[in-house]
């Protein structure tokens, strides 16, 4: 308790201390202020001014000094220990030059055996050992060899050896806390390391069991769908060629959506070097040639869409092709769902280095096709898509009451996102 009780005085003494300081006028600088904004400063700061009281009143004592200069030639020898914790190099610097100077220009009493006094001598040691701790370790070895010759030629013969092998031996330990301690920020780092490893691990871990789980989900739906739509005309009387060429092409729809959807988890399931991780490697990405096939599908669900192709789509990379794939995939499901009875206009074109995607609808002239879903993923997928290979996206209604949305992607990926050109992204489709 008594420690508690201690801690708690020493905390308002310094916040006193503290908020006094604040007040003075130096204190508006910048660098004083920052000086100043740390605790470990100020105690610092009040061990120099303690050991000036003490500096100034006993240098007379070793010293022949004018009564001038005392206040001087003190200053110099305690006021630089301020600067032990925000930049022992400086007190170092100051206090070994001031020690030098001193005991090579000022005469000292006969009875006293060194050229600095006690204080002056004392700081000297205590801005060494600060230096040894905090300063970069490859200055370790001037600190060392000036403190030595300094403090050599301050000592009386007798004492001259014992000052520098204490210096030594101050060195040595130093070195040694700082491997120890840079040994153990080094393990914890490692640790630490290890730990976000394994919590990714246990991330991806999880999602794939969440993408098993889905697909597990939509295979048994998709599979159904495939079933019946492929058996309609011999379940149902009456059932025409047409109804039955239409029942035909959702069963490829659906047969195409549930390879797709297998051909991703498998990916997902299996070890980069597994021979059916090969396989699936080695099983092309739907690209720029396979858009005409989703054009074909949405055309056949009843949807008017124009669409204009590249004149060759070899120049394209493959992660921007499939990027432009799931962009126009996307954006008519969008139309299917939301904008019934409008007309699509799907356009691909090459600006320079970069592929145009422009999928634009007019204003729908039906309801909306009652599908539930969660909504609100597709567009920012889109956008993920596009950054990802270093292209921009934008999303947003026209003033006529259609929709359009225009991506542009570098023909090869680089890798750095972008942010839109044509204005905000809208947050639904």
């Amino acid at each position: 308790m008594a420690t508690v009780s201690a801690m708690r005085l020493w905390n308002a003494a310094t916040d006193y201390v503290v908020d006094e300081a604040k007040r003075l006028p130096i204190a508006t600088e910048p660098a004083v202020a920052h000086f100043l904004g740390q605790k470990i400063n100020l105690v610092f700061t009040l061990l120099a001014l303690i050991m000036y009281s003490i500096a100034w009143p006993t240098l007379a004592l070793t010293h022949e000094v004018q009564p001038a200069m005392l206040p001087i030639i003190s200053a110099f020898a305690a006021l630089p220990i301020m600067f032990g914790w925000s930049n022992p190099t400086l007190g170092w610097a100051i206090s070994v030059i001031s020690a030098q100077v001193i005991g090579l220009t000022v005469d000292r009493i006969d009875d006293w055996n060194y050229t600095i006094q006690v204080v002056h001598l004392i700081e000297l040691l205590v801005l060494t050992v600060l230096a040894y701790l905090r300063a970069p370790l490859r200055l370790l070895p001037v600190f060392w060899a000036v403190s030595c010759v300094v403090v050599y030629m301050a000592a009386p013969p007798e004492a001259e050896d014992g000052w520098v092998v204490g210096l030594t031996i101050a060195g040595v330990i130093c070195v040694l806390i700082r491997i120890i301690l840079r040994s153990r920020a080094q393990l914890a780092q490692q640790t630490m390391l290890k730990d976000t490893e394994k919590s990714k691990n246990a991330v991806l871990e999880e999602r794939t069991r969440i993408a098993r789980d889905l697909h597990d989900v939509v295979a048994h739906r998709m599979s159904v769908v495939v079933v019946q739509s492929q058996t309609a005309k011999y379940r149902i009387d009456g059932v025409g060629d047409a109804a039955a060429a239409e029942f035909d092409a959702i069963a490829d729809v659906a047969r195409e959506a549930l390879d797709e959807v297998r051909v991703m988890l498998g990916v997902l399931r299996l070890e980069d070097d597994s021979p059916r991780a090969e396989a699936y490697a080695r099983n092309p990405n739907p690209g720029i040639a396979d858009i005409e096939g989703i054009v074909a599908a949405t055309r056949g669900a009843g949807v008017d869409v124009s669409y204009r192709p590249l004149d060759t789509g070899e120049h394209v990379g493959d992660a921007c092709a499939l990027v432009a794939y799931r962009i126009v995939q996307e954006s008519l499901a969008n139309v299917t769902r939301y904008a019934a009875g409008a007309r699509v206009d799907v356009d691909l074109s090459v600006s320079g280095d970069d592929l145009d995607v422009v999928v634009r609808n007019t204003v729908p002239t039906a309801s909306p096709i009652n599908l539930e879903s969660s909504g609100g993923q597709g567009i920012p997928g889109m956008l993920e898509r596009a950054k990802a290979v270093g292209g921009v996206l934008s999303a947003a209604p026209q003033p006529d009451g259609g929709f359009v949305v225009r991506a542009r992607l570098p023909l090869r990926a680089i890798g750095t996102p972008g942010l839109g050109q044509w204005g905000p992204v809208a947050e639904s489709a």
